[in-house]
């Protein structure tokens, strides 16, 4: 997502100005969870191989979520993926970047 989406200025300029951004790796969620975090639980509870993007209000509930295989069909030429899903028709850029800002216009309205 990094290569394609993430990439995109105006969803960073989104993401930037209505989120507050965080990298959980899913080893340190487990581990954080284990040792009874109750945030890092959600996380790693609700997390899908091989990157899941989660948008939660300030109070923690979970609004929607979005993973980079499920929800973005194909695979950037950039990105290392599993055979079978270097096979899957790739959506042009365009569409993972409107897609992605509409569900964010539709889930967080301004």
């Amino acid at each position: 997502m990094r290569a394609g989406l993430l990439s995109d200025p105006e969803v960073i300029r989104q993401l930037n100005r209505r989120f507050v951004c965080t990298t959980v790796l899913i080893d340190d969620a487990r581990k954080a969870a284990a040792a009874g975090d109750p945030l890092a639980k959600r996380f790693a509870d609700e997390w899908k191989y091989p990157l899941q993007m989660m948008f939660l209000k300030p109070d923690g509930t979970l609004v929607f979520k979005l993973n980079s295989f499920k929800d973005f069909p194909g695979v950037h030429p950039d990105v290392a993926a599993p055979p079978e899903k270097q096979r899957v028709e790739r959506a042009t850029d365009r569409e993972h970047i409107e897609g992605f800002l509409k569900r964010i216009a539709e889930s967080f309205p301004e």
